[in-house]
């Protein structure tokens, strides 16, 4: 009689491995997207993101990113471009108007 258990081991191995492969390779859109973003800090690439992906897990994790990158950079035009690019409904969208107006003198965009 033919052992089954050494015939089913490979196949299994080779599952396993097409799995770990798919789960470190696979991106989902919105990631792409996300560094995508990240990686050139374009305001209308995040301002497709934003329009593209609404309901994004990384929209607020964007939003954190490019602030903190704006901060750094420490320009009118910086935020201004982020308060164009940001939806309106954010969170973080008045905080980021209140600061523009207050530090630029800013009443409107």
């Amino acid at each position: 009689m033919k052992n089954t258990t050494y015939s089913i081991l490979p196949s299994c191995v080779a599952i396993i491995l097409l799995l770990i492969f798919i789960s470190i390779y696979y991106k989902t859109s919105d990631f792409k997207a996300y560094e995508d973003v990240i990686a050139t800090m374009s305001m209308e690439k995040a301002n497709n993101f934003f329009t593209e992906y609404p309901n994004s897990s990384y929209k607020d994790r964007l939003v954190n990113e490019i602030i903190e990158w704006c901060k750094q950079q420490r320009t009118e035009e910086c935020y201004r471009m982020i308060l164009t690019a940001i939806p309106k409904d954010h969170i973080r969208y008045n905080e980021l108007l209140l600061y523009y107006k207050t530090y630029y003198k800013k009443d409107g965009l």
